[in-house]
């Protein structure tokens, strides 16, 4: 046996080997004194020491080839102790005081230098550095308890510790507003759930109101992960600017700069929005839930630099003033229209619209008060590869709202999304209210909505009979690209124009679910357009009334070719009042 000395027996051959480390009382693996109330088994500093030692004396006693088992035979030839044998136990004893003590600084840590600038002290010092429960949180702690003991964790470990949350068979309970200072790092455990039983105002105005905010975020560098919940005390209600997550920074050119979330974090049962940002530069979220929420899944308000891609975000409602929203990029529109930017060079006024905000693969569902995904004017956004389901209206990339109303953005993008009014089952749509807008990317009457492209979307089942809302729609837009989309299952018009200059190329339209003043693409006034190979494809379905229908004879004439409205059950190019459309409104006196 390796660290082993020999004794001889009568026949001259060595006996069997004495093992000095039975001297050393090195535990086993599951040897009760390894345990710790939360680490479980704990391998500890002695047992690493003690195989060090086993290898190191090995090392010193295997007998070699080359040397004849010259070793073996001076061991058997000697019953005492071989000398570096017993250095080797005695070395071994004198170290044991230092494995106890290492042992004993692994389970009581000591205050770290987070705990000591922060004023902090923790209630258990079993638990590592982070962990909440070094702090005192616990599930049968009280709510106010809990909260606690989290801002004591926040506070000691921001900028050097991740603060870890992990999983129970049971909610910790929170209440009132944590604050998340700049560097804050949490990471959940599986399972892990934070109930808030009840918010309190407080946090940071939003809209010039006060937040009533779950974790308020007041730095930069913040992080969020694990497959956990932080669930609002508010599930199914409106209340007012109840927030999961907030995080304001303090202006346009003085933002917070970076967030994240990700990795199968949910946010539910908040009375507003799941979560809320304005001012915040370098945001990224992903892979997350948010859902149940009064108003808004996620709320960007003048932010730069956002990828919010693959996230799930549904159950929004019931709203409040007939608005509700999944992902939503934004801005506090108020006294917009005097801001001296406004007109110049909006992206320089003092509340811009979000800036190179990429919306893509998200899922958004079941918000039948409003829309899915929207921007509130945006310069060099994108909404790519996001499935809509049943929402009042799909995807909103336009000009603002309130004070902001007649401004629009520029260079954006609606590409390969998928929108459609039934339920993500396939069941029909809960949406009752009209209008019904699949995707709009309107401009406004003082500044347009520029360089703006939307192709190869799938529309589904949006748009009324009384041509009030629209599948495809876009006014007050110049340098347009509205291309390779499909809409099926409409109703109105399927491509719906007005002031607008650019391309209206390669979109197919399918069956219309009601022909009652059904066009496939109507012009109403102001255009200037190329209206390129668009087609209408019925496939033994309902057809429309029109194909091209532009309404005023007094535009200038359009470019017209390549498009196919055969299928059209009135009239394939139509003019004013459902008339064939005249030489003069068309370059080249006729289709092509």
């Amino acid at each position: 046996m390796r660290g082993a000395a020999t004794t001889p027996d009568k026949s001259g051959n060595a006996a069997p080997p004495i093992d000095f480390f039975s001297f050393v009382q090195a535990p086993s693996r599951d040897d009760s004194r390894w345990q710790t109330p939360s680490a479980g088994k704990h391998p500890g500093a002695v047992w690493t020491s003690v195989l060090a030692l086993r290898k190191m004396s090995a090392r010193r006693t295997i007998p070699h080839a080359r040397d004849g088992g010259r070793l073996a035979r001076e061991r058997a030839r000697s019953p005492q102790l071989n000398r570096r044998d017993a250095i080797t136990v005695f070395g071994a004893a004198a170290l044991q005081p230092l494995l106890n003590h290492r042992v004993s600084a692994a389970i009581s840590r000591e205050r770290s230098s987070g705990e000591i600038k922060a004023g902090v002290t923790p209630t258990d010092f079993s638990f590592p550095y982070g962990d909440v429960r070094r702090y005192g949180m616990s599930v049968a702690a009280s709510p106010s308890d809990n909260a606690a003991a989290l801002q004591r964790c926040l506070n000691a470990s921001a900028g050097s510790t991740v603060v870890t949350i992990p999983g129970a068979d049971a909610a910790y309970r929170v209440s009132g507003r944590i604050t998340a200072p700049s560097g804050t790092s949490i990471a959940l455990g599986a399972g892990a759930t934070l109930q808030w039983v009840a918010s309190e105002p407080g946090g940071s105005a939003l809209l010039g109101s006060p937040s009533r905010p779950g974790i308020e975020v007041v730095g930069g560098d913040f992080r969020l992960s694990g497959n956990g919940k932080l669930a609002g005390p508010s599930p199914g209600v409106y209340v007012a600017n109840e927030i999961g997550i907030l995080c304001v920074g303090k202006s346009a050119a003085a933002m917070l700069s970076g967030f994240a979330i990700a990795e199968g974090v949910e946010l539910s049962g908040w009375g507003s929005r799941g979560l809320a940002l304005q001012f915040v530069n370098d945001v990224q979220v992903s892979g997350i839930t948010v859902r149940n929420c009064g108003y808004a899944g996620m709320h960007f308000l003048s932010c730069r630099h956002g990828r919010i891609h693959s996230n799930t975000v549904g159950e929004i409602g019931p709203g409040t003033s007939g608005n509700a929203y999944g992902i939503s990029c934004t801005h506090d529109s108020r006294s917009y229209a005097a801001d001296p930017n406004a007109v110049g060079n909006g992206r320089n006024a003092a509340n811009p619209f979000c800036t190179d905000f990429d919306v893509a693969f998200n899922t958004v569902h079941d918000i039948p008060v409003w829309v899915g995904v929207d921007f509130h004017g945006a310069y060099d956004c994108h909404a790519r590869g996001n499935r809509v389901f049943n929402c009042r209206h799909g995807v909103l990339l336009q000009g603002s709202s309130g004070d902001a109303t007649g401004f629009g953005g520029e260079n954006n993008e609606v590409i390969n999304n998928a929108a459609t009014t039934r339920q993500m089952n396939g069941e029909p749509t809960t949406v009752t209210a009209v209008p019904r807008l699949g995707i709009s990317v309107n401009g406004g009457e003082r500044v347009r909505h520029r360089a703006v492209v939307v192709r190869a979307n799938t529309i589904d089942g949006f748009g009324d009979s009384h041509n009030t809302s629209f599948s495809l729609q876009h006014s007050y837009t110049s340098a347009v690209e509205i291309s390779g989309n499909r809409v099926t299952d409409w109703r109105g018009y399927g491509c719906y124009s007005l002031y607008s200059e650019g391309i209206v190329s390669d979109n197919e339209f399918g069956a219309v679910a009601d022909s009652t003043n059904a066009a496939c693409i109507f012009v109403a006034i102001g255009g200037e357009l190329k209206i390129l190979r668009n087609r209408h494809v019925v496939n033994g379905g309902r057809a429309a009334l029109y194909g091209l229908y532009i309404n005023s004879p007094s535009d200038a004439p359009y470019v017209i070719e390549g498009n196919d409205f055969r299928a059209v059950s009135r009239q394939p190019f139509a003019s004013h009042n459902g008339a064939p459309l005249s030489a003069a409104q068309i370059v080249g006196g006729r289709p092509r």
